[in-house]
């Protein structure tokens, strides 16, 4: 029967840098377990790329500055080489939502991200595309940009294995044994495997992992939400940043000569392959026709859907669950998961080592226990 220190379930961002910083930690007796025959199937996978350091909830936004610089700056000994395409970011606000996105602007600065308010003429000159738009503001962030995600997390997958963590792709978590009240075990169809800790960074199967221990689950809903491509476009320009409407929900980027769009589309859905909704191209025609008129006749080339898992305060699941000793939660990252991986899983891999460590307070499973 195998036994390891720690069984993490889960091989995207959440789990492999959990693995990557544990095993940076000095921690060996590492095991992943990945249901799919490759990372990275589902959300990991099948995000829009971008990093963005302004976010509403402070402590969020304190492991996205730190996850960005991360990526702006890898480790020499990081064993795959990542691109980062730091074109900025330009956040766009109306009415009470510029007011908002303002505050958020100076909650950042303190914090260390560099933020700057820009009219919207400064705004239409930056990003001509934007010029018949109509907003208030903008807030400008010069550090954001766009990963290569498909490499960032095959390097924490590689490092985690270099420095000894194992990795099982095509096993599925059928149970989680537990005995007298703590997690000792992960259950799959080759048979239980014994773990001191069971590390559940499920992504959107995250509740049904923590059911399946008799865990005290937090209210996490996986959402769906599509990202749509066009053709190429003369026009765009791939220096342009990413320009995200908050107060609308939308938002696109250059990508592959044309453009990435989202309409921030947001429906709860069972854990597994989401299909796509051909309603919601309307949707994205809608906002576009009526948000940014300058780009309402481009045509999309391809489109596809994916999952977020959101929790209701928009703070991570991160931590000791309250009822189930030895199985701890790295989950609910809510579509920010790219930004925050290394700072998450710094964190977790803290929090697993040191329970005592206050850092991790604001992202407790304990705030769901009444």
């Amino acid at each position: 029967m195998d036994s390891f220190r720690h069984v993490i379930i889960g091989a995207g961002f959440a789990g492999a840098a959990t693995a990557y910083h544990l095993a940076r930690k000095g921690v060996r007796d590492i095991l992943i377990l990945e249901q799919e025959k490759i990372a990275g199937v589902h959300s990991s996978g099948r995000n829009a790329s971008m990093i963005r350091q302004v976010v509403p909830e402070p402590a969020v936004m304190s492991l996205a500055r730190d996850g960005a610089a991360f990526l702006r700056s890898l480790p020499v000994d990081f064993p795959v080489p990542v691109s980062y395409q730091q074109n900025g970011s330009l956040l766009l606000g109306s009415g009470e939502g510029w007011k908002k996105l303002s505050r958020d602007a100076e909650t950042a600065r303190r914090a260390g991200i560099e933020a700057e308010l820009w009219s919207s003429e400064k705004a239409k000159e930056h990003v001509p595309a934007l010029r018949e738009a109509n907003f208030d503001g903008a807030v400008w962030c010069p550090t954001d940009g766009v990963v290569d995600i498909h490499a960032l997390l095959s390097g924490y997958l590689k490092a985690a294995s270099a420095l000894g963590a194992q990795i099982r792709y095509g096993c599925l978590v059928q149970g989680i044994e537990v005995a007298d009240g703590r997690a000792s075990g992960v259950v799959t169809a080759d048979g239980i495997i014994r773990a001191e800790a069971v590390i559940n960074a499920a992504g959107p199967w995250a509740g049904v992992i923590g059911k399946m221990a008799g865990a005290a689950p937090p209210p996490l809903r996986p959402c769906r939400r599509h990202l749509f491509v066009t053709a190429p476009l003369p026009w765009v320009d791939p220096r342009w940043p990413f320009v995200w409407d908050d107060a609308h929900g939308i938002y696109f980027r250059p990508d592959s000569g044309g453009l990435l769009l989202c309409p921030c589309d947001q429906d709860e859905m069972a854990p597994g392959d989401p299909p796509t909704d051909g309603r919601i191209a309307e949707l994205l025609a809608g906002k576009i026709r009526k948000h940014f008129p300058g780009i309402a006749d481009v045509a999309i080339k391809k489109n596809w859907a994916g999952l977020r898992t959101l929790s209701p305060d928009g703070r991570f699941v991160i931590g000791w669950d309250p009822k189930v000793h030895g199985f701890f939660w790295v989950a609910g990252l809510g579509g920010h998961g790219v930004t925050t991986s290394s700072s998450v899983g710094a964190l977790a891999a803290g929090l697993i080592l040191d329970p005592k460590e206050k850092r991790g307070e604001p992202f407790s499973p304990t705030r769901f226990v009444c």
